[in-house]
């Protein structure tokens, strides 16, 4: 099933620029205008949404073959505590070679993920230890080529309808 949000105005919104820690240095998302980007929030010791989620995307890139070429996955983490650039890069690897893992300080990824509307807190455990939760917001925001926030799907979106919508915003970019 497709779950795509959207406002009620049907005219696009910029998405905010960020930078933030790759395994190879800074990265914006200004750097990829010109390309599709998804973006989600999530974080490596998730148990399930994120790893599921992160599947169903790499599958929708593989199904889509070359056209993923035109896509940046970026993952931005909401536990920069335990998860490294260098955790981040292996984890995002599993997945997809193409996926970027991003990190910062709790501030940036405070800033960043409030751009989105996005929220995030620890639950549980003993920080202390690592032994906890981090409840978030668990979307794929939707970035055109322009920069512009085009739609948000559910973290339950299917490979198929990923790569329906993906397909469907890239032959609108060619249009445009």
């Amino acid at each position: 099933m497709l779950m795509l949000l959207s406002s009620c105005s049907s005219e696009p919104h910029n998405a905010k620029d960020f930078t933030l820690q790759s395994v190879l240095g800074p990265v914006s998302l200004h750097d990829f205008k010109g390309k599709t980007v998804l973006l989600f929030f999530g974080y490596t010791h998730c148990p399930d949404i994120c790893p599921a989620t992160m599947n169903n995307v790499a599958m929708a890139l593989k199904s889509l073959g070359s056209l993923s070429d035109q896509i940046q996955v970026l993952f931005v983490t909401v536990d920069p505590d335990r998860d490294t650039a260098e955790h981040l890069a292996k984890y995002v690897a599993f997945f997809h070679p193409s996926i970027i893992g991003l990190t910062g300080t709790s501030d940036q990824i405070k800033q960043t993920t409030a751009a989105y509307d996005a929220e995030f807190f620890k639950q549980g455990g003993d920080a202390e230890t690592g032994r906890y939760e981090v409840i978030h917001t668990s979307m794929l925001f939707m970035i055109n080529s322009e920069g512009e926030l085009l739609d948000i799907m559910s973290h339950h979106t299917a490979p198929d309808d990923i790569a329906i919508a993906l397909r469907k915003w890239l032959n609108s970019d060619v249009a445009h």
